[in-house]
């Protein structure tokens, strides 16, 4: 050692030179990590690694750092140890079994922050890796690190593709690859070209879209489930969303009591002479995860891809999965199968399918004629609140009903609905009118403000920014995105159907225009269209004289699928001017909040882990 405390060259060569011919180290690498892993130190409880609290991350790990299989592919929930198979197998490999490496998030600045925030805090509380970094502090940076041993390690984003196409890597590492771009996990996978049989690639995710790369990789290998045993019949089984049960009285015919369902939520065995239920405790889980084991569902696959899949029963409360699904259910009845889809992809980790979904309805006219008044209907308050009925009238300053206006060269399509708060709606009134004056008599004549008056500009923009101008109407236009993202409390991002607000004005008085999701409003129109029973709760309805040429109009697109995107499409020559009109009802309902996801309270998702290191 020398007097400034580095070592000599003579002690650095040794040190080269025992580490170099060091017998390696081949437990598997859930052991290895026990015994070198003190911490996790983003864990919300900081603590050792002890793979008994996520036994299903063990036979992953071992197979990544198998030199007999080239791809891993990981479709699991979140919360639940998916990324720690990442995390742990690479303090693994750089300690053991050492070769170039590509960490893989979505962006660069994903990948920035899993570098800064979990990988070199947990490679701090690895001492065989810590012990690796280089001297010089310019070899380790969050973009890239140069371990003492010659190892390198980039973290970067896959959507860069200059990122996906610079380096020859033995280890590739893609984590939540349902946000890659189309086509870079195959430019991923590429890299490891050069090392022939030595390259590996590692891809985790939470479920993302049928179909796309991630769907696509996961089932091109033997799918393996995570299981466990029935102690009551003996019979290995997966953990399975439709065995979760709760106490159906725990509704009450207009809201769920989530606390009853909580605590009567419970797992069924899947063997209909069993049907032995486990209650929702850490310890019933505990129990059946200790039995547990991957089966292969996909036997006969070729070998090249071996593919895992747990979800969030094996780890999470039955009872709050029960609540977060109800909740969903909730905003699917409103139009908006967000929380639902999130739900699927997120706790199932299941890949979604568009076209599960049952966009035709048999429209079922009710009993009231066009024009009738209806006593559900709500209002908006003297201070902008929701007034659901019954309220007191003197506190409602105008009724809860939309006129919604589609502009023809010379002519509009006009339809007025009505809404009471719970989401509940009945068409009003239709017309096919030729003047400005005649829109603005139906306004007044049905009693509707003007602030809740939407007319379509993508025709004649200009003529329709000034009438909306002149009137305190609110113009709309159509979009091909299906989100629009907005600013709300303390920075947070909020993603809705409509745009932010816009003011336009054309040389008179300024007026408000919104952008809104074509495909997503329309989608939301076609699941209101299927709450025609009065005792579910929420309807939408049409009344016994809507006329065949409404319901012509009302059948008048399609949904489908043009390459990789889904839209809806006009049939033929149908006209689609009603349909258009109703889709506009839908944007403004879920502005007021009335509908979609915004008009149910939802709970936190973001649950905090029930073990440390899973």
């Amino acid at each position: 050692m020398t007097a400034e405390g580095t070592m000599s060259p003579e002690e650095l060569l040794d040190a080269a030179w025992r580490y170099a011919w060091r017998p390696p180290d081949r437990r598997p690498p859930w052991l290895w990590a026990e015994e070198h892993i003190k911490s996790i130190p983003y864990s919300p409880i900081p603590a050792a690694f002890r793979s008994e609290h996520s036994p299903w991350i063990r036979e992953p790990l071992e197979a990544f750092v198998d030199p007999a299989i080239p791809c891993v592919s990981i479709m699991a929930c979140i919360q639940a140890g998916k990324t720690t198979v990442a995390e742990l197998g690479a303090c693994y490999i750089i300690a053991n079994m050492p070769g170039p490496m590509l960490w893989l998030d979505q962006t660069d600045e994903d990948a920035k922050d899993q570098s800064e925030s979990r990988l070199q805090k947990l490679f701090d509380e690895c001492p065989p890796v810590k012990r690796l970094f280089h001297r010089n502090r310019h070899k380790k940076k969050l973009d890239a690190v140069h371990f003492a041993h010659g190892m390198a390690l980039w973290v970067l984003g896959a959507h860069n593709k200059t990122n996906l196409q610079r380096r020859s890597i033995r280890w590739v590492i893609g984590d939540e690859t349902w946000r890659w771009p189309k086509g870079h996990m195959a430019e991923a996978e590429a890299r490891v070209t050069a090392f022939g049989w030595l390259g590996k690639r590692l891809f985790v995710s939470q479920g993302g879209e049928e179909g796309d790369d991630t769907d696509k990789k996961w089932k091109s290998g033997d799918q393996r489930e995570w299981t466990f045993v029935c102690p009551h019949c003996d019979i290995r089984q997966p953990f399975l969303w439709r065995n979760v049960e709760w106490n159906k009285e725990a509704h009450d015919g207009a809201e769920w009591d989530f606390s009853a369902v909580k605590r009567s939520t419970v797992l069924l065995c899947d063997n209909p002479e069993c049907r032995h239920p486990f209650p929702d405790t850490s310890k019933a889980r505990k129990m059946l995860n200790a039995t547990g084991a991957y089966v292969k569902m996909n036997p006969n696959a070729s070998g090249e891809v071996v593919s895992f899949h747990w979800n969030s029963l094996c780890a999470s409360s039955w009872g709050m999965l029960a609540e977060l699904y109800l909740r969903a259910k909730e905003t699917a009845k409103r139009g908006d199968l967000t929380d639902l889809k999130i739900f699927y992809q997120k706790r199932l980790a299941l890949s979604w399918r568009e076209d599960l979904e049952d966009f035709r309805a048999d429209i079922k006219a009710s009993s009231y004629q066009r024009k009738q008044e209806w006593g559900k209907e709500g209002a908006i308050g003297i201070n902008g609140e929701i007034l659901s009925a019954p309220f007191e009238r003197e506190l409602a300053a105008v009724p809860l009903r939309f006129l919604t206006v589609d502009v023809q060269l010379d002519h509009f399509w006009c339809l007025a609905r009505s809404w009471a708060g719970n989401g509940s709606s009945r068409l009003l009134e239709w017309r096919k009118v030729h003047t400005w004056e005649d829109v603005e008599a139906m306004q007044h004549e049905l009693g509707i403000a003007g602030s809740l008056v939407f007319v379509d500009a993508r025709h004649t923009p200009g003529t329709v920014y000034k009438k909306c101008g002149e009137h305190g109407w609110t113009a709309l236009m159509g979009d091909k995105r299906a989100m629009f993202q907005h600013k709300g409390k303390k920075g947070r991002r909020i993603n809705r159907y409509y745009s932010p607000r816009r003011t336009v004005a054309p040389g008179g008085k300024p007026a408000s225009l919104f952008y809104w999701s074509n495909l997503s409003i329309k989608d939301m129109l076609a699941r209101l269209r299927l709450n025609q029973d009065p005792e579910k709760g929420l309807t939408w309805e049409i009344p016994e004289d809507a006329g065949d040429d409404y319901l012509r109009q009302l059948d008048s697109e399609r949904r489908v699928k043009r390459g990789d995107k889904w839209l809806w499409e006009q049939i033929g020559k149908r006209d689609n001017h009603l349909w258009d009109c109703e889709a506009m009802q839908v944007v403004a309902a879920c502005m007021l909040k009335i509908i979609g996801r915004e008009s149910f309270p939802q709970i936190e998702t973001e649950a905090a882990e029930e073990e440390p290191g899973e």
